[in-house]
This record gives C-alpha cells, sequence and structure tokens, in this order.
C-alpha cells in the first residue's frame, strides 16, 4: 500500500469508529433485526447483477471468440475479479489483470486482455451513463421539467461522464502497465475491436447498464426491510448517490468507513434518518463482504495456492500489477 492508500484506508477507519460513536446503536441493531430473513434476499439477488456483468463482459469478445468461454465462468471470474477489486488498494485494477489472467485458454492471452480493456471501458462507460440519466430523472421528478433543473442536471452527468473517461484514459499508465505495449499492442486492438464491432460494444454498455439499474431493487427492497418504505424515484437517487460517492472514494480497501458513512451522507442529503442509513450501508457492507469471500475462494479455485502465493511474491517485489500479465 502507498502512504496515500494507508492514509485512506486509515481515514475510513477513523470514520467508521466516529460514525459508531455519533449514532444510535441501539437503534441500529433494531433495525437490522428487522431485516431478518430479508437478508437473505439482498445476498442472493446479486447473482443476477454478477450476471448482468458477465453478459457485459461476453459482449467484449468477438462472437467468435466468445464461444470459447462458458457463460459459468464468466460469472465465476467476474465474482474473483470484484473480489480483488474490493479488498486490495489496486485502484479496481488488480481484478481486471486477475480475469484476464485466470481465464482459460481458449483464446491468445492477447484476445483476454482485450476483452478485459473493452469491458473495462463499457462499464466505465455504463456507470456514467446510468448516473446521468438518474440525476435527470429524480431532478425532473422532484423540480419538475423545467429547463433550468433539465440543463443543470445534464451539465452534472456530462461532467461526470468527461470525468470518468479522463480517468480512465490513464488507466494504464495508473495501472503500471507498460505504455509502449498499450500503445503499440493493446490500445491498437481496442480500437480496431471498437470500430469493427460497434453493435457487440453498445450491448456490452447496455448490460452493464441494466447491472447498474439492478441495484436500485436492492435499494427499494432494503429500505422496505428497514420498515422505510421509499418510492422508487428516491431508491434509484439513493443508487445514484451512493455509486457516486464510492466512485470517488474507490481507492479505500473494503470501503472500510465510506458504506457506511456515505450511506448516511445520502440519506440526510435525501431527508431520510441517519440512523437507517447508518444500517442500510451495513446491510450492503454484509452483502459485499459475503461476496467478496465467495469471489476469494473462486479466486483459490482458479489457480491454486502456488498461484495465490506466486501472485503475492510478485507484487511485494514490484509493488505494480504487470507481473499478473505473464
Amino acid at each position: 500500500m502507498t502512504t496515500g492508500q494507508k492514509v485512506a484506508l486509515a481515514l475510513g477507519t477513523l470514520s467508521f469508529s466516529i460514525l459508531l460513536w455519533r449514532i444510535d446503536v441501539s437503534a441500529v441493531r433494531s433495525a437490522l433485526l428487522q431485516v431478518g430473513w430479508g437478508m437473505a434476499l439482498v445476498l442472493g439477488q446479486e447473482v443476477l447483477a454478477h450476471l448482468m456483468n458477465a453478459l457485459g463482459w461476453r459482449f467484449a469478445f468477438t462472437r467468435e471468440d466468445a464461444g470459447a468461454f462458458t457463460l459459468g465462468e464468466l460469472i465465476r471470474l467476474r465474482v474473483a475479479g470484484d473480489a480483488i477489486n474490493y479488498l486490495t488498494p489496486t485502484a479496481t485494477i488488480g481484478g481486471e489483470v486477475a480475469r484476464a489472467a485466470m481465464l482459460s485458454d481458449g483464446c491468445g492471452a492477447d484476445v483476454r486482455a482485450v476483452s478485459v480493456i473493452v469491458a473495462k471501458s463499457t462499464q466505465t462507460l455504463a456507470q456514467a451513463l446510468f448516473i446521468t440519466a438518474g440525476l435527470t430523472l429524480v431532478a425532473a421528478d422532484w423540480v419538475g421539467p423545467t429547463p433550468i433543473m433539465s440543463g443543470l442536471s445534464w451539465a452534472i452527468g456530462t461532467g461526470v461522464l468527461i470525468g470518468m473517461l479522463i480517468v480512465f484514459c490513464g488507466w494504464p499508465r495508473w495501472a503500471g502497465l507498460a505504455s509502449v505495449i498499450w500503445q503499440r499492442t493493446f490500445g491498437a486492438r481496442v480500437v480496431e475491436f471498437i470500430r469493427g464491432h460497434p453493435g457487440r460494444v453498445a450491448l456490452s454498455t447496455l448490460m452493464f447498464v441494466l447491472g447498474y439499474s439492478w441495484g436500485v431493487f436492492e435499494a427499494y427492497w432494503i429500505c422496505r426491510f428497514l420498515l422505510i418504505p421509499v418510492p422508487i424515484v428516491i431508491a434509484l437517487a439513493i443508487e445514484v448517490l451512493s455509486i457516486t460517492v464510492d466512485g470517488i472514494l474507490f481507492m479505500v480497501p473494503a470501503k472500510i468507513g465510506v458504506q457506511e458513512g456515505g450511506k448516511v451522507v445520502v440519506f440526510a442529503a435525501l431527508g431520510l434518518p441517519m440512523t437507517v442509513g447508518f444500517t442500510f450501508g451495513v446491510v450492503r457492507h454484509v452483502r459485499e463482504l459475503t461476496w467478496a469471500g465467495l469471489g476469494v475462494l473462486l479466486c483459490y479455485a482458479a489457480v491454486g495456492r502456488d498461484g495465490l502465493v506466486f501472485w503475492h511474491a510478485a507484487l511485494g517485489r514490484t509493488g505494480r500489477l504487470t507481473a499478473l500479465w505473464r
């Protein structure tokens, strides 16, 4: 971990401690007991989100290459890669590298790498589109479709989109990948795929948009389980603002302090009880940690103990992710 990442982790831990000190813990405990069997639904419904994301990755291959991998394999590696992104301070890049490394040898390494890069691109675009559309719908419902609010929401959304695209354009350098390899090999292949398969790029983006949209369903039902039923537009606002906060604070491993603190801020901004926001964050954190634990087991099953030891040693020596591409 870099110094900045250590500071982010320390601040996240500190913010979580302050929240525990200020929040009515007994009220949070009572609210969690209200969830009851609903936790099974919260945990289980994530399967559909992973399915949508796996389909988004599948469309990042050409039609011919996609047949070399089963949908089950792509789902397993999506879960495994998400676990690496969630639990390690790799700026959401480690999981992408691991996915390419753990894919079966049905296609060449360059095809696997390009598919991961294309999928990451379409997922970033889908996130920006979801936030933009969500802000527009929420603003229209709260204030009405006035030209000023519509223009403001689109301006905010466009700014988010441009910002994410700028961030992603610098992704290869931030990840420690050699810029020469990117420009001469992967960059050209990605551009070739986008130009040659615009329909599959659009379908990949659509699948990721549906994956983000499914989070609205989860937010709606968590609120109902917490005895704070909200209309679908509020659930949409919760999800859009949550994704925005998570995107800004992505560098904190396992979202320590970010998940609960972010939800407190979001719920306060929407005029909802902050205690419920904290409890909402705890419920979602339990879901994320559960699936991250499953992802770690899938990583172990995919590469075995020797593979995990090699990755750890390689990363420990270099401090970068380039070793995983070998």
